[in-house]
């Protein structure tokens, strides 16, 4: 049925049940799990008369996204070592978090994204938007989407 799942992950708890019933997925189906975790761009921070921080303090803010991404990823890849699920990770800085799901699911040529929705309806879905809701309609592939 699939052979490759992109799972992306905020590290939330909504997410953690996403990466569970994604990981329960490829076990059953024998497919691999890409794990994905999209930081946010590091913009360059401007203080005082119009001094833009220096890159020794955009560095630091790139590594710890990074850390933070490692750290968001950690619990998808304990989980897949443990259900013997073959995985791999990436961790993106696209310029916005749809675009970077469906294209590394593009990249990586996966056949299913397995993803949470926070279910953000109203003013919050209009002021937030919703990635999920972005991803399903710019997606080729089929998404399955928990809560």
């Amino acid at each position: 049925m699939f052979k490759h799942i992109l799972i992306p992950t905020d590290g939330s708890p909504l997410s953690a049940r996403a990466v569970k019933a994604g990981l329960r997925l490829a076990k059953e189906t024998g497919a691999r799990v890409t794990g994905y975790h999209a930081a946010d761009p590091v913009r360059t921070h401007y203080y005082g008369e119009g001094f833009a921080a220096g890159t020794a303090v955009v560095r630091e803010l790139e590594h710890r996204q990074r850390e933070a991404a490692r750290k968001h990823l950690a619990p998808l890849e304990r989980a897949a070592r443990a259900a013997g699920v073959p995985f791999d990770t990436v961790i993106d800085t696209p310029s916005s978090t749809y675009e970077g799901i469906v294209g590394t699911a593009k990249k990586r040529r996966c056949d299913a994204i397995v993803m949470a929705s926070h279910g953000r309806r109203g003013l919050a879905g209009v002021l937030l938007g919703s990635v999920t809701q972005q991803v399903l309609s710019h997606s080729r592939i089929p998404v399955m989407v928990t809560r």
